[in-house]
């Protein structure tokens, strides 16, 4: 049981669970533009597909994050 708890309190693994919450977020957020960017050059309409994929890129970015640091919570 001591493994377990050394593991939670590793500044280390503190520091990779910060880096893959701030990879996750910039990921989805840089795909949601992409695909937003995609969609308007397609339909030839400015702004709007570019904005839905920032909103989409942001919630999923946050929904993973929530699903990433619950376990660590709960303990």
């Amino acid at each position: 049981m001591k493994q377990g708890k050394e593991k939670q309190t590793n500044p280390w693994h503190a520091m990779a669970v910060v880096g893959v919450v701030g990879t996750e977020l910039a990921t989805l957020l840089i795909i949601g533009v992409w695909l937003g960017r995609k969609v308007d050059s397609y339909f030839q309409t400015s702004p709007i597909f570019l904005i839905i994929g920032i909103f989409s890129g942001f919630v999923l970015g946050i929904w993973f994050v929530i699903r990433l640091i619950k376990p660590f919570i709960e303990d």
